[in-house]
């Protein structure tokens, strides 16, 4: 049995060298693993390569980051790897940002849920019977296409008004997904502060949690090189042709126009219930996250929940309990041959599993 066990181990070294495409990024930690850790590891691999998923896999069991991989390239022509601190476009992710801002107004009383659109653009129609909770958990009855601007809209002035020009809106108050319902709570935020919504979330979500690698698409740093997005179809890397540019990037304030590393990403997480930014108790009153359905940027259900993003090629999910014990946070630029959400929901099942 060791004979067998020393073969496969030789074996699997020289695939890993041989195939350097194949192998992912290595944790930062640089520990020796256990047999059974290794065992693991294998497991959620295999889950991730098979997928042909590229970008980066974060998985936290009992409340901490066991797994950690990136994988295949953020530029397949280049070889260049995808790594682990590799900045992505968040794209509705950013909701929940948008989401968690909103919740400190409301805990500060100085916004109430009940509050209506027109003491803030009372020139949409309808705009007296829209509520900031509607608007939270899009049943506002707004519509908009996601339609990318002919230019680009260089300050938030021009891209609220581009989507004040371009929704419209109904008496029907079903469950409708738009960026719109959020870039007018961005711009909720900006009246009520006094500030750009930008800096905003830099002084209170960026700073006091010491987010190293959170960037707003217009003042990303020009040496960091971002990932290329890509899909599969028989192969890997077919270029993508809806690579995002600054046009729509503009478009989209409070709604996908910031890029994150996913260790950033999920000491945001934390902070909505560890106490840096919020308390437990206070989130889960003013976010309501024990109502099924959408509530500030996420999908809660079965006390579990789920939010996933999507800007070209480019697509992020998380996935996991409620009290992230146990979660998947997933940042792609090649998107899986199954859906994102059934990879995550594929490895939140095998986390849950190894926890039994």
């Amino acid at each position: 049995m060791s004979l067998l066990i020393l073969i496969l181990v030789i074996a699997s070294a020289w695939f890993l060298k041989n195939n350097p495409e194949q192998q992912p990024s290595k944790s930062a930690s640089g520990m020796t693993d256990s047999s059974a850790e290794v065992a693991i590891d294998q497991t959620f691999d295999k889950i991730i390569t098979t997928s042909h998923f590229k970008g980066t896999a974060l998985l936290i069991k009992q409340g901490q980051i066991f797994y950690q991989q990136s994988y295949g390239y953020a530029d397949a022509e280049k070889k260049q790897d995808n790594q682990l601190d590799t900045l992505f476009p968040i794209a509705s992710l950013q909701k929940i940002i948008t989401g968690a801002i909103i919740v400190d107004l409301l805990k500060d009383k100085k916004l109430k849920i009940t509050d209506t659109l027109d003491e803030f653009y009372p020139e949409i129609d309808l705009s007296d019977t829209i509520t900031i909770q509607q608007l939270l958990t899009h049943t506002s009855g707004i519509m908009m296409d996601e339609i990318e601007p002919a230019e680009v809209l260089t300050n938030q002035s021009d891209q609220l008004d581009f989507t004040l020009e371009n929704l419209t809106t109904s008496r029907n108050k079903d469950f409708f997904y738009t960026n719109a319902n959020y870039t007018l709570l961005a711009g909720i935020i900006s009246q009520i502060i006094g500030q750009n919504y930008e800096e905003i979330v830099q002084k209170k979500i960026i700073d006091p949690l010491s987010l190293k690698r959170t960037y707003f698409w217009d003042i990303l740093p020009k040496k960091e090189r971002t990932p290329n997005s890509y899909y599969y179809l028989d192969n890997d890397y077919e270029i993508d042709p809806f690579q995002p540019n600054k046009q729509l990037f503009s478009s989209l304030l409070g709604a996908g126009n910031m890029y994150m590393s996913v260790t950033d990403f999920w000491t945001f997480i934390q902070s909505l219930t560890n106490g840096k930014l919020f308390s437990k108790e206070t989130y889960e009153q003013f976010a309501e996250v024990h109502k099924e359905g959408y509530q500030a940027g996420i999908f809660y259900f079965d006390d579990l929940k789920y939010s996933e993003g999507s800007l070209g090629g480019f697509n992020t999910v998380i996935y996991g309990d409620q009290d992230n014990q146990n979660l998947v946070i997933l940042f792609a630029n090649q998107s899986p041959n199954e859906s994102l959400q059934e990879l995550s929901q594929s490895l939140y099942n095998q986390i849950v599993l190894q926890n039994d």
